[in-house]
């Protein structure tokens, strides 16, 4: 199979498994939002993101073992290969008593710091949390048997257990909710699904990966300093993209309300999921480009490099550009109800605004910093993602508390850091260090996706106010004539040329055997 053909089976897969999740989402969310109130709901929102926090200890082991798996694939090294993966559940065993210490002090400490909760919160909260800790370590195990699926290119078996754990979630969430148990059938649920997905996982990757072991660990000093050079610097980045997408929540409710919360959670929802959508291009190519760099097939890793980045931008931008134009109608028309009025609409949509603008810079830096972790420069990556997160940090406390921008400022400092750090630094930091000329990176990367950008935003624009979307019919025609109004800007301004070319060849031959 040709890579360009890997490549599209793997997204396919990929988005497939993501576009289901955000399907169920999109479903889900409203029912949730309608069976909790505003506080249960921002309480809700404020574990995961402290349960988030916790990955962390994993010292970015769990990217590491992936990497690893990858590199030790393409270099046809079955010893490195099974010592990576024997060593990360190592790791995670030792590891796991940690992070629960950690949930139960956290557990403790969450009523002082959210004072906004009634004292009927507390003991939920102090059980709560470090079940949900426990489902972070869970998740940790059932990646790495996934990271061995994914070094294979068997997305198709990965997506498939992840469809069977979204189905038990789904599920679970549903019955729980309906049965009233709140906030604890919530956590159960999740808990439920982790199962799943270690069990799921480890059975997957043993077919594929003959001769796959976890037992006994692996402690050996040559592979955990093997696993944290890569996996310190990669978890440095990580915890600072959580601090960037998620402690704008603890922002809300430190500085604004608990409540609140909900708001900012609602607006920030789909752009969450969407980005991690959007990510599955570089974790799909990032493979290919691995073993392409440690065979020392440096032009090959630069055309899949810059294909990832012309794929990026031809899905991302039609998706974060009818975010921004479309927040309010869509907001409207999934969330209103009782519990969920006109005023908490026009907050979540602002927020989806500022947020969908604030990440169409990632579609060009993303696919930048993976091909630099492949060369190794994860360190850099580490630095400047930290370093977004801290300016993200400073600018919405500043819009907030100085400015009293309220959501909007929340949501603006993320904007502001990600214009000022990753934009300028990160293909600045390529063309120094990864041979990619800045020139030829923005003559064909970076202007076709600003006029395809401009061309597609006076499209939207004109849309939404000549004909504005007040039923999910209407809405979802708007959503078809923009993808069809889309095709022409994405196929002769986007598309990679070779892409361009097999479809090209497909439709002449197409046309051939017709006639």
């Amino acid at each position: 199979m040709s890579s360009a053909r890997k490549h599209l089976r793997n997204l396919a897969f990929n988005w497939g498994g993501h576009a289901s999740t955000l399907l169920v989402m999109f479903f889900l969310s409203p029912y949730i939002v309608g069976k909790l109130d505003a506080v249960s709901y921002g309480i809700w929102s404020l574990l995961s993101v402290l349960t988030g926090y916790m990955g962390i200890f994993d010292l970015g082991v769990r990217a590491s073992v992936g990497r690893h798996v990858a590199l030790y694939l393409g270099k046809d090294d079955p010893v490195g290969v099974d010592e990576t993966i024997r060593a990360g559940f190592g790791f995670f065993s030792l590891v796991g008593g940690l992070i629960l210490v950690v949930g139960i002090s956290l557990g403790w400490f969450f009523p002082i710091l959210f004072k906004e909760i009634g004292p009927e919160h507390y003991d939920t909260v102090r059980v709560l949390l470090p079940l949900m800790v426990v489902n972070v370590w869970l998740s940790a195990i059932a990646a790495i048997n996934s990271s061995v699926l994914a070094a294979h290119d068997r997305f198709d078996i990965a997506r498939g257990v992840d469809m069977v754990v979204l189905l038990v979630r789904t599920v679970g969430t549903v019955y729980v909710l309906g049965m009233g148990w709140g906030l604890w059938g919530l956590v159960f649920a999740i808990m439920a699904g982790n199962v799943c997905a270690v069990i799921g996982n480890r059975i997957c990757a043993g077919w594929v990966h003959k001769g796959l072991r976890i037992f006994p660990f692996l402690y050996t000093r040559k592979r955990f300093r093997e696993l944290f050079s890569y996996g310190i610097p990669a978890a440095i980045s990580n915890s600072a993209v959580k601090i960037i997408g998620q402690s704008d929540l603890i922002i809300v409710g430190l500085a604004i309300s608990v409540s609140a919360v909900r708001e900012y959670s609602v607006g920030g929802m789909l752009i969450l999921y969407t980005y991690s959508f959007l990510k599955i291009i570089n974790s799909t190519i990032f493979p290919s480009i691995q073993k392409s760099i440690a065979r020392g097939l440096d032009g090959e890793a630069k055309h899949l490099f810059y294909r990832q980045v012309r794929v990026s931008l031809s899905v991302g931008l039609v998706i974060y550009i009818g975010y921004a134009f479309y927040s309010e109608p869509f907001v409207n028309l999934w969330m209103l109800q009782d519990n969920f009025d006109l005023n908490s609409v026009r907050s979540s949509a602002m927020v989806m605004t500022v947020l969908a603008i604030a990440n169409i810079p990632v579609l060009f830096t993303n696919p930048c910093k993976g091909y630099l972790a492949a060369l190794g420069y994860v360190r850099f990556n580490a630095a400047i993602t930290f370093t977004e997160a801290l300016v993200n940090l400073f600018f919405s406390i500043f819009f907030v508390l100085a400015l009293d921008l309220g959501l909007a400022g929340v949501a603006l400092g993320t904007l502001v850091g990600r214009l000022l750090v990753p934009t300028i630094l990160v293909p600045y930091h390529l063309s120094k260090n990864g041979n990619i000329p800045l020139s030829r990176f923005i003559l064909s990367s970076v202007i076709p996706g600003i006029v395809a950008g401009v061309l597609f935003s006076l499209i939207c624009s004109f849309s939404i106010k000549i004909w504005y979307p007040e039923t999910w019919l209407l809405f979802f025609t708007h959503v078809f004539i923009l993808l069809l109004l889309w095709v022409p800007l994405f196929y002769f301004i986007l598309l990679p040329d070779d892409y361009r070319k097999k479809i090209n060849t497909k439709f002449k031959r197409v046309k051939y055997t017709k006639l």
